[in-house]
């Protein structure tokens, strides 16, 4: 008995491998056409593990610039003034003192009111147009700065208006070529002298690929003196403020609007003269949208899969029809329905295999060239490969399904008088 169910175990083992050898005999018997036929599943692999690495690289850049903005996150802004229930063009006013206000709330870990712009920053005869940050010692906390060389600025900085400035390292290499370090050296901002006090960490790009080493921070008094006044004292861009813990930030937000409207003394009706925008609901809005936006670019990649597996099935169908005769001889002499079904199968397996194979490397390739090009990092991840592997077997079952039936259902008779 043992022994007859290892000559059946073996038998199978010989049939498989003539199954096999059969398939790749036919494959290669039409040289041309199973090219052209591969080639369709080359391109749609292909495409979809671009648009995979290009979608994850995306998302990737998404994501490093969400960390460097700082976590749990609200932003106080001005808010569009309304007229008779309608909003007008203008602004409310947002200033360091509803910073000094909210300050004070529980729950808050830090504050830092902020006003932006940009200047010419010289040093010799090197020069650079950097983006000016003017704010309070906290924004190190809520910007998530990190000083790479010498320190910070201090409160002591803001209150007497210092010369001091912390400067990016795209602002460093930019102005002091050869390696020479920026700090305790003497800067211009729009021609006035400041003291690099501090080398921020770097960072790299942020959204729309903005340069976020070419920042240069320095105390919200010194900009107002030195730099730009105002005629609204104490008027600030937007105010970010810390939350200690994610899960209190709805109820900061709740403490925030109460204190800031007792404080700018708004009525019971009146609607808040003054925005706090949620940074974290923003961030997740954002990562979402770089998640659908991989899904859509696989999602249009994968036509090409379509139309390659359709190519598949064409080749196979043409196939049955010229080896008519051939199936009905098999037929004939005893050939089962599994076998010949089996055969037609693995041809359009192995032909949807090679092109994923062949596909998955070059997508990776080209994925990768693109990136060293762009100065971009391309993830080359399992998802990928997988992909790959798993159109080479559902593309072929379903393109070689149809005709690998249809020539089991060939009657023997019918088949041998085909010509």
């Amino acid at each position: 008995m043992a022994e007859l169910q290892y000559k059946n175990s073996e038998q199978k083992i010989h049939m498989s491998e003539a199954v096999f050898r059969e398939a790749w005999i036919s494959i290669k018997s039409n040289k041309m056409r199973s090219f052209l036929t591969t080639l369709g599943i080359i391109i749609g692999v292909c495409a979809v593990v671009i648009m995979v690495a290009a979608g994850q690289t995306v998302q990737n850049m998404i994501n490093d610039s969400l960390a460097g903005m700082g976590s749990n996150l609200l932003m106080i802004r001005p808010e569009f003034v309304t007229t008779s229930g309608v909003k007008s063009g203008g602004q409310t006013v947002v200033r360091t003192t509803d910073a000094d206000v909210i300050r004070k709330l529980k729950y808050i870990k830090a504050v830092s009111p902020m006003v932006n712009g940009s200047a010419q920053v010289v040093y010799g005869n090197e020069n650079y147009t950097g983006s000016i940050v003017a704010t309070t010692p906290d924004y190190l906390q809520t910007g998530n700065w990190e000083i790479e060389r010498g320190e910070g600025l201090n409160e002591r900085d803001v209150k007497s208006a210092s010369a001091y400035v912390l400067i990016g390292k795209t602002i460093e290499s930019e102005l002091f070529k050869g390696g020479e370090s920026a700090l305790g050296k003497t800067i211009r901002v729009k021609n006035i002298p400041f003291v690099v006090k501090g080398i921020l960490k770097a960072k790299g790009q942020g959204m729309g690929g903005i340069d976020r080493d070419e920042t240069v921070i320095m105390p919200i008094t010194t900009f107002r003196r030195r730099i730009k006044g105002t005629n609204i004292p104490n008027r600030v861009n937007y105010i970010m403020a810390q939350v200690d813990d994610e899960k209190h930030i709805s109820k900061a937000k709740t403490s925030i609007e109460n204190a800031l409207r007792e404080f700018r003394r708004l009525k019971p009706t009146a609607d808040n003269d003054f925005r706090v925008d949620d940074m974290t609901e923003i961030q997740e809005t954002m990562r979402s949208v770089g998640t659908y936006l991989s899904i859509l670019l696989a999602s249009i990649a994968s036509i090409s899969l379509i139309v390659g597996s359709i190519g598949i099935m064409n080749m196979m169908l043409v196939s049955v029809t010229e080896r008519t005769r051939e199936i009905g001889i098999r037929k004939a002499i005893g050939a089962k329905n599994v076998y010949i079904l089996t055969q037609f199968l693995l041809e359009s397996i192995l032909i949807s295999f090679i092109g994923s194979m062949i596909g998955l490397v070059l997508g990776i390739g080209i994925s990768q060239i693109a990136g060293a090009i762009l100065e971009k990092d391309v993830p080359i991840s399992l998802l990928t490969v997988m992909i790959a592997f798993s159109v080479a077997v559902v593309v072929g079952i379903v393109s070689g399904i149809f005709p690998a039936l249809k020539a089991t259902k060939l009657d023997p008779i019918e088949a041998l008088r085909y010509q």
